[in-house]
């Protein structure tokens, strides 16, 4: 009844860790100047949204 256990080895397994911190820091910068796109393009679309409606506006 003897069960075999796998060996299993980590030997030819390892992380690039320049490449991962290389790849994360590209990625939080591409999230952080896409955030602020999008934040700065509804500032300055509300504010042309508003001043239209009342320029648009021609029922009164």
């Amino acid at each position: 009844m003897g069960v075999e256990k796998p060996e299993y080895s980590d030997a030819d397994f390892t992380y690039d860790y320049e490449l991962i911190r290389k790849g994360g820091l590209i990625f939080a910068a591409v999230l952080f100047c896409l955030g602020m796109a999008i934040i700065f393009s509804k500032k300055l679309n509300c504010g042309n949204k508003a001043s239209s409606k009342f320029e648009d506006n021609g029922d009164l």
